[in-house]
């Protein structure tokens, strides 16, 4: 579906024996099941853009694991991927605050060489980003 909005869904998170098991909350049969974490996002993505007629790319996950690491937990859980979102978002911004500087050092005749002293990076990675 062109032009969808992503849709975000909270899974509860469970161990049963050796399986991982994934709940929606307020979708009537999605629940699924796999022996390795690493899968379960997958087939859980899955198995809602089939319930729900969605495109998988339009369809984010947050995960309530409560109940395999108990309340207090999951609530330093939930800071830290808090914390990991703002650092993306942080170095992302400084990505960008990076690359106007590249761009205004060239433009003021500093070479790649010096400019990658500058930034702190190698001349080839300063090199492929003013590219």
């Amino acid at each position: 579906m062109v032009g969808q909005v992503t849709r975000t869904f909270n899974v509860r998170l469970e161990r049963e024996g050796r399986w991982w098991v994934a709940v929606a909350d307020g979708i009537p049969g999605a629940a699924t099941e796999t022996a390795r974490l690493a899968d379960l996002g997958n087939e859980m993505t899955d198995l809602l853009a089939g319930l729900l007629d969605l495109d998988e790319d339009d369809i984010s996950l947050t995960w309530d694991a409560s109940a395999v690491l108990g309340a207090e937990g999951n609530r330093v859980w939930n800071d830290f991927l808090a914390e990991r979102d703002d650092l993306a978002r942080r170095q992302a911004e400084l990505n960008a605050k990076r690359d106007e500087a590249l761009l205004a050092l060239r433009d003021g005749g500093v070479s790649i060489r010096d400019s990658a002293v500058l930034v702190g990076l190698s001349h080839q990675r300063v090199a492929q980003l003013l590219q």
